[in-house]
């Protein structure tokens, strides 16, 4: 009986113990999805911290596991940074992971593709997502990281679609040379251009020939990797100096099939437009608007011209694979039409990845491209050749719609339509509607690319890697001009029919080897590169009048554009233009780092190039060396759990910026009728390449659970060794001699910092703000240059530089003014007096380049939605608007019609006439002598740069396929803007012509819908 009471005690009090014990856990749910792509992560791995008690999410993401009430719950993925979430009681757990790329503390693609723990990093490298060039979409894909980076400018060409884009790493550094950073893809660079194209000076004419940005599928890329300085870049070499962007692109998973859509359409409408007067009429044999008062306003011809445009995105890619094999293929296409009638833009991209083993140490890669773009009258910056002339010039009260339905009448003479304008003699001012119809561009490029690699792990620790990429454009430009264009300048028209090709071949073998010894790590590459680049082209051109017999006129028929119609094809090869050039740059490196404990890296690195642009000179060797080092604190001291990173990090190298070619032994030039010239400047026997000595000291931490981010860094460049072209001596027979001198430093830092909240499990908030800040100051320059050196010359206004002086110095013409400060007028005529072009007469206006530069992006995730917004300002720097002067002079502004109502102009308490004033004041043309000091403005701005708001229909079409769409939104607004036009303006991507209008394409304001599929 006893016993018996026992045992039931005992199994009442053994229960009572259960029962408190299965009171005590709980049972967790919830679902874990990609941050990135907003799918549901399949087999992530969920464990109690400390315990195997753990379990795995399915196929739609979820998982269920039982735990106590204050365990850790640790979700990892392959790929994936961890995430630990305490449980504090909670029955539904939801995370959002995100790659490795988005995080410090993982893997990162560095110089030659060499893969780094961001950790050991002893130089500045920044790592985006695929989705911040794919999300809110941009032809060129490079234009959506603008505000996005500390220290990174884009400045996009006003070409519209298909153009290129200025972009610069921590200022401007060469003076004669490219200031682009490399361009990486998959480890390998990669050929910029076709044929170099970009517009250079304001006479009209030129084009963008386009990069390889705009031929990059947004949808292909993985991440992008910014190494801002030379020395993250320094395994490149000569071709690096300026940095590199490291473009990683999307390949397949095993044990996985997957097909992605994307579609992305906007429409487009001018953000900013010029202020026109529309009270006061036509003058000058209908030329200018001096004219009298109109009876009834006159329409706004401008917004009469522009129309809506509208761009298509549109994406499809399938990957899979197992194993043993994977592939990945997309093809992507964009059709624009653009804001201006008649231009039309489009693009078709294939590209395929696959990848296999053979045995299991031997991995191969092989990938092949095809991209191919055709632009119809892209926009161009210039007087002439331009139609934004006579859509701005046009006389006010005159018949707009008159010459836009009859921009040509039928020439008897001739037997062809010609031109139908106000004034037909002019030849910066065309009929709109001739130029688009009469005066067509057209762009039709072609790119080939194909290559591979193969990868064999000799050991666990050691592997040797082989990689090749051919590269193949071909490019034909055709722009023929109608009989009677440009006022009557090509009275029978003009054939223009060009034909580009470039081709570079890129090979390297790269051994690598790793250990880890105890407390010590030791990691080293060596190996060797070639690079085997040429160009090509063929130029058709003829014009003249109408032949009769050999020597008197050179067209047989007006407007038939083929070389039968032409007695003689007046192509010829100039003095600086080579029909054909061929260039090699082989090279060895190898870089060394050693590591303490994990927190203490070195690294060395050593590159030497041979270049064939340095062949008849002294040595066509030059070598390049860095280092750079790094220490994480909080590996060595306990900063309490609030601290997960404290690093500090300094590297110092030097490289080099290659040289031109052919400028060692010039060519002759080969002229019309096979007429030969000998070249002008003495050859350059004692070139040496520009080198840039680069040092930069850094700190990189991360407090509070990871949840903060702070990244700062402070940087020195000086670039010597500079090319320069100098008078030569009379006696030599020759104009120019070319020398190596100059400094020109940059200084500056960079910030960074990052919050992510997650408030419960619907919502979370992610910030991120940049801020960097540059000085630029020419050091030295040239005993031989004592008015300095002009870089660039828009029609009275010349970035001059000048030693203590900074790259992108303005100075401009101005009025003259008395002992006391007040104008000064013509005696006869009454008009203000002008100063002249030359370096004396010219004063001062302030620099070209923007201080300070700051972005701040926020993203809102409410369960389904998200909201997120881009801010960025430049602070600093000036504008010209060439523009703004000719709207004056011509009498269309809106300044011009205020002073008449007025009747005067007062300019320092002195009194001018309207007409007298803006006429000499204001610009006429590309050469007129104008006062370029009033139409300067300050560059500073700030604007909403994207809005997007989402929502993702999860499941729809089944588990796993998810629909996410979103309306989006681009440079919706200013802020704040003191300048008449976008200060963001460029011609082009050469030095010294960003932010210059001169009747540019305004920059366009889009709203779309952004459409993603997934299953």
């Amino acid at each position: 009986m006893q016993k018996r009471s026992f045992l039931v005690v005992t199994m009442f009090l053994i229960g009572m113990f259960l029962t408190g014990m299965y009171a005590q856990t709980i049972t967790v749910t919830g679902s874990v999805i990609d941050k990135e792509m907003g799918d549901p992560l399949i087999g992530v791995n969920v464990l109690v911290k400390g315990t195997t008690n753990g379990t795995v999410t399915d196929m739609d993401g979820h998982y269920s596991l039982t735990v106590n009430p204050n365990d850790v719950l640790v979700f990892s993925y392959i790929s994936m940074k961890t995430v630990e979430e305490t449980v504090n009681g909670r029955k539904t757990i939801n995370v959002t992971m995100v790659s490795d790329a988005e995080s410090l503390g993982e893997v990162v693609v560095t110089a030659m593709g060499i893969q780094r723990q961001s950790e050991t990093l002893t130089y500045s490298a920044q790592t985006v997502g695929g989705s911040d060039v794919n999300d809110i979409k941009s032809v060129n894909m490079i234009n959506s990281l603008q505000g996005k980076s500390a220290g990174l400018m884009i400045t996009p060409n006003s070409t519209g679609a298909g153009g290129s884009s200025k972009i610069l790493f921590r200022g401007n550094k060469s003076i004669s040379g490219s200031n682009q950073p490399l361009i990486v893809v998959d480890g390998v660079p990669v050929m910029s251009s076709v044929s170099g194209a970009q517009v250079s000076s304001n006479y009209g004419g030129e084009r963008d020939g386009g990069d390889v940005m705009s031929t990059i599928n947004p949808d292909d890329i993985a991440s992008i990797t910014l190494l801002k300085g030379a020395s993250a870049a320094a395994l490149y070499g000569a071709v690096a100096a300026n940095g590199a962007i490291m473009i990683t692109t999307k390949s397949a998973q095993s044990g996985k099939v997957s097909v992605n859509v994307s579609s992305n359409t906007t429409m487009e409408t001018p953000m900013v437009l010029p202020e026109f007067q529309n009270t006061y009429g036509v003058s000058d044999n209908g030329t200018y608007s001096w004219g009298e008062k109109l009876s009834t306003p006159a329409p706004n011809y401008a917004k009469e011209f522009y129309r809506t445009g509208f761009t298509t995105n549109n994406s499809i890619s399938l990957s899979g694979g197992n194993d043993n094999i994977q592939a990945y293929f997309s093809y992507g296409n964009v059709y624009s039409e653009g804001m201006t009638p008649e231009n039309t833009y489009r693009s078709h991209n294939l590209n395929s990845k696959v990848g296999f083993n053979i045995l299991k140490s031997v991995h191969v890669d092989f990938s092949a491209k095809y991209t191919n773009q055709y632009v119809k009258n892209q926009a161009a910056a210039g007087y002439l050749f331009n139609p934004l002339t006579g859509v701005y010039l046009f006389p006010r009260g005159e018949d707009w719609n008159y010459y836009k339905d009859n921009f040509e009448v039928y020439d008897a003479t001739r037997g062809c339509n010609i031109q139908n304008w106000t004034n037909t003699g002019l030849q910066q001012y065309s009929n709109p509607y001739w130029t688009l119809n009469r005066q067509t561009p057209i762009t039709d490029r072609n790119r080939y690319e194909f290559g591979g690699s193969i990868k064999w792990d000799i050991t666990k620790d050691l592997n040797i890697q082989g990689r090749m990429r051919y590269e193949r454009g071909e490019e034909r430009w055709q722009h023929n001009l109608y009989a009677s264009s440009i006022a009557n300048l090509y009275p029978m028209g003009r054939m223009k029919d060009n034909r580009y090709f470039s081709d570079q071949l890129y090979g390297d073998v790269l051994l690598s080897y790793s250990h880890t010894f105890n407390d010590f790590f030791v990691s080293a590459t060596a190996g060797s590169s070639f690079t085997k680049s040429k160009t090509a082209h063929v130029d058709l051109w003829a014009e003249g009048t109408q032949f009769t017999s050999p020597g008197n006129g050179n067209i047989y028929y007006p407007n038939i554009f083929t070389p039968n119609n032409y007695y003689t094809n007046m192509s010829t090869v100039g003095k600086n233009d080579n029909w054909n050039t061929e260039k090699r740059l082989n090279a060895v490196f190898a870089t060394a780092q050693f590591g303490y404990k994990d927190g203490l890296f070195i690294d060395f690195s050593a590159r030497n190039d041979w270049s064939s642009a340095l062949a008849f000179t002294e040595s066509c060797s030059f070598f390049y060396p860095s280092v750079g080092g790094s220490f994480l604190l909080d590996r060595f001291v306990d900063l309490g759990k609030n601290v997960n990173l404290f690093k500090v990090r300094a590297s110092y190298s030097i490289v080099g910026n290659d040289v031109p070619v052919f400028m060692s032994n010039l060519l002759y030039s080969l002229q019309t009728q096979g007429s030969i010239t000998p070249p002008e400047n003495a050859p350059f026997r004692t070139l040496k390449p520009e080198k840039t000595h680069s040092f930069e000291v850094g700190f990189d931490g991360t407090f509070f659970q990871n949840r903060l981010t702070i990244g700062l860094t402070y940087y020195k460049t000086n670039t010597k060794n500079q090319f320069f072209s100098v008078a030569a001596p009379y006696e030599s027979g020759l104009r120019n001699r070319y020398v190596n001198a100059g400094n020109v430093e940059n200084q500056g830092f960079e910030f960074s910092a990052g919050w992510y909240q997650q408030f419960n499990d619907d919502f979370s908030w992610s910030t991120d703000l940049n801020f960097s800040y540059n000085d630029n100051t020419i050091k030295e320059l040239v005993d031989d240059l004592p008015n300095g050196l002009t870089l660039t010359d828009f029609g009275g206004a010349k970035i001059i530089l000048k030693e203590g002086g900074s790259y992108g110095d303005l100075y401009v013409r101005h009025i003259m003014r008395d002992d006391s400060g007040k104008p000064m007028k013509d005696a006869t005529t009454g008009n203000p007096i002008v100063s002249g072009d030359t370096t004396e007469d010219m004063i001062y206006a302030g620099n070209m380049n923007a201080k300070f530069n700051a972005g701040w992006s926020n993203t809102f995730h409410y369960k389904d939605f998200t909201l997120s917004f881009l801010i960025d300002g430049k602070f600093g720097g000036k504008v010209l608007s060439m523009t703004e002067a000719t709207l004056d002079g011509w009498g269309v502004s809106k300044r011009t019609g205020e002073a008449r109502d007025a009747g005067k102009v007062v300019v320092d308490g002195v009194e001018f006439e309207p007409k007298a004033w803006y006429t000499t004041t204001g610009a006429s043309n590309f050469n007129s002598p104008y006062a370029n000091e009033f139409y300067v403005y300050d560059a500073t701005n700030v604007r909403l740069r994207e809005l997007s708001l989402g929502y993702t229909f999860r499941n729809l079409f089944g588990v796993g396929k998810n629909l996410t769409a979103a309306i989006i939104g681009r440079n919706l607004f200013f802020f704040y803007k003191d300048a008449p036009m976008d200060p963001d303006v460029s011609a082009g991507t050469g030095n010294g012509v960003q932010g210059v209008d001169m009747f540019a394409l305004p920059t366009s304001r889009s709203f779309g819908l952004n459409l993603k599929l997934n299953f």
